[in-house]
């Protein structure tokens, strides 16, 4: 496969895979400022603290949809100004949408409980102190170890998504609730993110590229 089909379709399936949560986003944000009247406890919960959930929401909608244009060569080596940017938004983004998040798992009715809180904690600050790690490498011009702790970082952000389409294959196979299916969904979420980053980094391993001189 050429370089520029594989570019197109690593953007297209990062996309497929986020757009649970970008529609989702897009659904709820229309829902918490309607007069709709929600019924399910679970969208109730949003529609009671509106301004912590786009606190949340709007900033992982901007984290995820920027995300996969970091992944193109094009972008990054003939744009080299607007990729630092879409990482600064990316970044800024994260940080902003996980501290709403945080705040979400200790005001609303967390599913899963002190589990799920302490869980979200871990992971929260996993994926910001991914992200300094890497600010902190770019900045010393080390290209590779940059990349591979932006897509830590990314991948554990995208687990949000990856959730969301275990929650449907549950729901459409085995007929499970969204309450019931959340805790283990989200956990696979995270499993099969990361592991797939750890494989790509790892493959990356023999065919390291050279210290480039790119400021952050």
């Amino acid at each position: 496969m050429k370089r520029m089909p594989r570019q197109l379709l690593t953007l297209l399936l990062l996309y497929l895979v986020s757009c649970p949560v970008l529609f989702g986003t897009v659904d709820r944000m229309i829902f918490l400022f309607s007069d709709t009247q929600l019924q399910d406890w679970v969208n109730v919960r949003y529609s009671d603290h509106p301004l912590t959930t786009a606190v949340h929401l709007i900033p992982g909608f901007l984290m995820l949809f920027v995300a996969p244009l970091q992944f193109s060569d094009t972008l990054r080596r003939r744009y080299r100004a607007f990729h630092r940017f879409l990482g600064r938004v990316f970044c800024i983004s994260g940080i902003v949408s996980g501290v709403g998040v945080l705040w979400m798992v200790i005001v609303f009715p967390a599913l899963g409980g002190v589990l799920t809180q302490v869980v979200t904690f871990v992971l929260v600050f996993s994926m910001c102190a991914f992200m300094g790690i890497a600010v902190k490498a770019i900045r010393s011009r080390r290209t590779a170890r940059h990349r591979d702790f932006m897509m830590r970082a990314y991948a554990i952000a995208l687990s949000v998504s990856t959730a969301r389409i275990f929650i449907e294959l549950a729901e459409l196979l085995f007929g499970l609730p969204f309450e019931t299916s959340f805790v283990i969904a989200s956990a696979a979420g995270v499993i099969v993110n990361s592991g797939i980053a750890e494989w790509i980094i790892y493959q990356r391993k023999g065919t390291a590229e050279p210290i480039q001189r790119v400021s952050a």
